[in-house]
């Protein structure tokens, strides 16, 4: 009742090609706006999201086949304060495009050729009475990777390949209007870089009791020009500068990423099963730890920001019951952090310095437990699944130094969801959903010092 969709497939070549095309637009701007009066001053208020969804294939011979997909969609918020004179426009979204080439070499190889361009988008506009202002960050990437699965031996099912991707970031850009004055620095803040990656898997079943999933992922990043690294006093004043010129190598990171899953079978219908993970991040979110700024922004790895680098524990029990009816399972699991991102203490974004100059770091940690039954069969189907996690920061430049929950740390989390046959016809369904709020700081006091 709060959204509609279309889809239109059909055939373009019989048994070489087809096509499918499928949009959607929520409505709750136009549902909502009956009961904000005319008076209200909140009227203007409003949400939606709409997006986009193309896709067509085509079969050149049994062995080839190519896919072309493209996507684009946008959530838009705005919010309109009458009494303050205050309206602000929230449009953020993704256009993406994607070409992949599907190739059967022989019966046990087979590989699919995959070039991606996407490019996202965040705007914050703001306008009160003769004053605007407007925040923009974005990332537009082109990547070209490659795939391939191979069935060599009975048992054994191996995955293997590369990606190569090119970041541009413009992290964060302001701008500004008062009456005749325009406020337009010159603070792009753009950055770009070089990632890339080779990987191999073997999802290997060594007997019917005992199943392994091993792999090994070694990737890189790389920071390239136009760049310039400032050497400045104790006070934060410019001495001198090196400067990086157009594709030049500013700063390489990278290191091997393993992962190991064991699963062993102690009878038919119960598993235990284990795995440990390390991965290496490049693209960072950084947030606000207050709620006052849409300041949440994606950066790179750059030679102030190092890589965050996590280690992921989990183990748990998986046991059917009453001839596979009842799939239940408790997991346990623990991830350490480090190299986190968070702004400085009353970080204010001002469009003057580059952004990364407010950033501060630490490490973090996580732990908790998922409990999760599933019933299968009969007219009354459904599952429940309760997850009970902390997570948490400590940043030397915060807190005295104490750790602190973290704005995702999230107590408790549960859904359930049910579904009953009334008959060949009529299935009821119902979801129900609880989640801990996430945490915030929420500013006490507001002050301004001096005035552009």
């Amino acid at each position: 009742m709060i959204a509609s969709r279309l889809s239109i497939q059909g055939p373009l070549k019989k048994n070489k090609s087809s096509f499918i095309i499928s949009g959607r637009r929520t409505y709750i701007d136009a549902l909502t706006k009956p009961f904000i009066k005319s008076t209200s001053q909140f009227k203007g208020s409003g949400y939606y999201f709409y997006d986009l969804n193309a896709k067509v294939n085509y079969a050149f011979s049994d062995k080839d086949r190519i896919y072309l997909s493209g996507y684009f969609g946008r959530d838009v918020f705005d919010f309109a304060n009458g009494k303050q004179s205050l309206k602000i426009n929230i449009p953020w979204g993704n256009t993406t495009g994607t070409l992949r080439w599907n190739h059967i070499f022989n019966n046990k190889l087979f590989g699919n050729t995959t070039v991606v361009y996407n490019d996202y988008n965040f705007t914050f506009n703001a306008l009160q009475n003769d004053f605007e202002l407007k925040l923009a960050s974005g990332i537009r990437d082109l990547s070209i990777k490659q795939d391939f699965d191979l069935y060599p031996y009975t048992g054994h099912k191996l995955k293997f390949g590369g990606i190569y991707t090119y970041h541009k970031f413009t992290p964060s850009v302001i701008s500004g209007k008062q009456d005749s004055t325009v406020f337009k620095p010159n603070n792009a803040q753009i950055k770009f870089g070089h990632e890339a990656a080779l990987y191999i898997q073997d999802d290997w079943e060594i007997n019917e009791k005992i199943k392994v999933n091993a792999g090994l992922r070694y990737s890189l990043f790389q920071q390239a020009g136009p760049y310039k690294i400032y050497e400045t006093d104790e006070n934060g004043n410019r001495l001198d500068s090196t400067v990086f010129g157009r594709g030049k190598a500013v700063k390489t990171y990278g290191g091997l990423e393993p992962r190991l899953t064991m699963r062993y079978a102690l009878d038919d219908e119960t598993s235990v099963k284990a795995s440990v993970t390390r991965n290496l991040q490049y693209i960072h979110l950084v947030s606000n730890a207050g709620t006052t700024l849409p300041t949440d922004i994606w950066v790179p790895s750059t030679y102030k920001v190092k890589p965050q680098i996590s280690w992921l524990y989990a183990a748990g029990l998986f046991k059917n019951f009453k001839d596979n009816m009842y799939e239940t399972s408790v997991e346990l699991y623990y991830k350490q952090m480090q190299n986190q991102i968070e702004y400085k203490e009353g970080y204010t974004p001002t469009g003057l310095d580059d952004t990364e100059n407010s950033f501060t770091f630490g490490k973090g940690w996580s732990y908790g437990a998922e409990f999760f039954i599933n019933k299968t069969k009969g007219r009354l189907t459904g599952w429940m699944g309760y997850t009970l996690s902390w997570t948490w920061r400590k940043f030397a430049a915060w807190n005295f130094g104490d750790k602190y929950p973290a704005k995702y740390d999230r107590r408790n989390d549960m859904s359930i969801v049910a579904m009953y046959e009334l008959n060949k016809k009529w299935k009821l369904s119902a979801a129900f959903v609880f989640g801990t709020g996430n945490a915030a700081t929420l500013p006490q006091r507001f002050y301004i010092v001096g005035a552009y």
